[in-house]
């Protein structure tokens, strides 16, 4: 077995560092990176929902986490939560996730000419009932959707953004 010179390692940890810096060097394009929402940042998501409905003392709750993609990445059904709630979270958390919108925006496009509403409503797994708000990265990309079920639906839709809020606070 030969033996390595004491310099030459050091030499080709510098050759690679200098070839992985070459792109940015020439003014290549960034490659693009998509962001994903994390374990951690969907737990956010609940914990901040949480302190709103206990600041509120509002019902108990269900909770449904989906990626941009439509996957449920986490749920919660708080003690006592009505067991319908639970359907209802699912589907407000994968319409917001799936369409970039919250639930409400979804319903004002759905009515905005009351004679002729789009149908958005009867389409399989989406609803315009409020409480399902879209996830935005710190950098404004959409990662996802967060659907809330169990008080009245202007205090689901508060409790999803107070989630949002949470998550995307600096760090803790």
């Amino acid at each position: 077995m030969s033996k390595i010179e004491p310099g030459a390692m050091m030499k080709v940890l510098l050759a690679i560092v200098a070839l992985s810096l070459l792109p940015e060097l020439a003014g290549a394009a960034k490659p693009y990176m998509e962001e994903v929402l994390t374990l951690e940042q969907a737990q956010d998501l609940v914990v901040g929902c949480e302190s709103y409905s206990a600041k509120h003392e509002l019902a108990a709750l269900s909770m449904a986490v989906y990626d941009a993609s439509g996957n449920l990445k986490f749920f919660a059904r708080q003690d006592g939560a009505v067991f319908v709630t639970v359907e209802f979270a699912h589907i407000k958390g994968r319409t917001a996730a799936v369409s970039a919108l919250a639930t409400s925006e979804l319903a004002e496009i759905e009515f905005a000419d009351q004679t002729q509403p789009l149908g958005i409503r009867y389409l399989d797994h989406l609803t315009v009932i409020q409480g399902g708000v879209a996830v935005p990265s710190v950098s404004g990309q959409h990662l996802g959707g967060f659907g809330v079920s169990g008080a009245p639906a202007e205090h689901d839709e508060a409790c999803g953004l107070a989630g949002v809020k949470n998550m995307l606070a600096p760090i803790k």
